[in-house]
């Protein structure tokens, strides 16, 4: 289960990325690699864990691509936990149940929230 301060701290390391974009006018792909690291140091110090993670990452990556930011979906892939597992994939396996959830949970998100493109 994820924690409600989970989702508050996604917000702010939202609302970081934009204001990273916007004012220091950094690339979203740059500002997303920055903002994946963020979020692995809070969630294995402070969070719910590699599954709070997973869930955020699948999120996030869902709404990157359908957004259009490709730079920002690349720069989204659990990059430090593999090199945290030492890139040792059999122990990382488990896991990818979990970012399937939260892919499942921003494609919602995404249709839900009217974002997607409609034909006229």
């Amino acid at each position: 289960m994820v924690a409600v301060e989970d989702f508050f701290v996604a917000l702010a390391l939202a609302g970081l990325g934009f204001a990273a974009v916007r004012f220091a006018r950094l690339n979203w792909g740059v500002a997303g690699v920055w903002l994946n690291l963020l979020w692995f140091i809070y969630q294995t110090s402070f969070g719910s864990g590699w599954v709070g993670y997973h869930h955020g990452l699948g999120v996030a990556f869902v709404l990157a691509v359908g957004w259009g930011q490709y730079g920002l979906a690349w720069a989204l892939v659990p990059w430090p936990l593999l090199i945290y597992l030492r890139l040792e994939l059999g122990t990382y396996w488990p896991y990818l149940p979990n970012m399937a959830e939260g892919m499942l949970l921003g494609g919602a998100a995404y249709l839900l929230t009217g974002w997607a493109k409609r034909s006229p």
